[in-house]
């Protein structure tokens, strides 16, 4: 199992979705928090639009690290409600 310390994830959302979307997102990261105690997640947008394009990454730690489980649920339950898609996600350890 890989364990993570940082996971990111970020897509593209049209800009007139900001509203509508953002809120979705919350409530998303505060449900997987609920079910996983520690677990910090935060929701940030790119300063600048282009062309009516925002970039956004939600961002995953936890103290005792992110296995492949956590990453697949986090991913699942963003399918399921219906959030932007491709997302792209990265994955961070401490350096060595």
């Amino acid at each position: 199992m890989t364990k993570r310390a940082l996971l990111y994830v970020y897509y593209k959302v049209d800009a007139a979705q900001h509203d509508a979307l953002a809120p979705r997102v919350r409530a998303l990261q505060a449900r997987l928090q609920a079910r996983q105690p520690g677990l910090v997640c935060e929701l940030l947008q790119r300063s600048e639009a282009s062309q009516g394009i925002e970039t956004w990454m939600e961002t995953y730690r936890h103290a005792a690290g992110l296995g492949d489980e956590l990453a697949a649920a986090i991913d699942a339950a963003a399918r399921a409600a219906g959030l932007p898609q491709p997302r792209h996600t990265e994955n961070f350890i401490p350096l060595r």
